[in-house]
């Protein structure tokens, strides 16, 4: 499960349309583009959003081309090789709408460390020490799983070792709940997820 409260800022790149869910409840749906610096540019991150409680009249302010900052919870899935992003708005507005485009906000990660060379002591460039890890989480498409992997930071406390943020359930193949900072970038053409964590625990399946 990879799930971020977010607020993003983009354009309109397909005018919205009214359509209905699986409840037969109609919601306002269209698609927003984004665009990221890579280092040598910017590339463009598609957004699928939809606005439950949709109006006819919200038609004509989501057409294409429109700057919109939206606002709620986005879905993060793998789909044929590439990351995709649903959002499922409480809030677009096209007003006030800044001059960047940016998606920020706090992901929600469950999923599994990696099986060996779990995590990395670093220090930053202002010499903090840090934790660097990875880990996925898993889904099914058609037949068979994919994984996604986001790439996590770890900051002690100010003047807090690096001991203190290292759990003993912090082992391989250990099944994670972490929260933090949501970070999309781009490397090497291929888009990525990294996040500042700020609460991480084990996760204990009851069922």
């Amino acid at each position: 499960m990879i799930k971020a409260e977010v607020t993003i800022t983009g354009t309109v790149r397909r005018s919205a349309s009214i359509r209905t869910d699986r409840n037969n409840q109609p919601y306002v749906s269209f698609l927003m583009s984004v665009s990221m610096a890579d280092g040598t540019g910017t590339k463009d991150i598609s957004v699928f959003v939809s606005l439950p409680q949709a109006q006819q009249s919200d038609l004509s302010l989501y057409t294409e081309g429109q700057r919109v900052t939206a606002s709620g919870t986005m879905d993060i899935r793998r789909k044929d090789d590439a990351l995709s992003f649903y959002l499922t708005a409480r809030l677009v507005t096209v007003e006030n709408v800044p001059a960047l485009d940016a998606i920020s906000g706090t992901l929600s990660f469950r999923g599994y460390l990696k099986k060996e060379n779990i995590f990395e002591e670093r220090t930053s460039k202002n010499g903090r020490p840090y934790l660097l890890f990875s880990a996925y989480s898993s889904e099914k498409v058609g037949d068979s799983f994919v994984s996604t992997w986001v790439t996590f930071m770890r900051f002690p406390e100010k003047n807090a070792t690096i001991e203190s943020i290292i759990p003993e359930w912090l082992r391989p193949r250990a099944h994670v709940d972490i929260t933090g900072d949501l970070r999309i970038s781009f490397y090497k053409d291929a888009l990525s997820l990294s996040c500042i964590a700020r609460e991480m625990t084990e996760h204990i399946n009851n069922s």
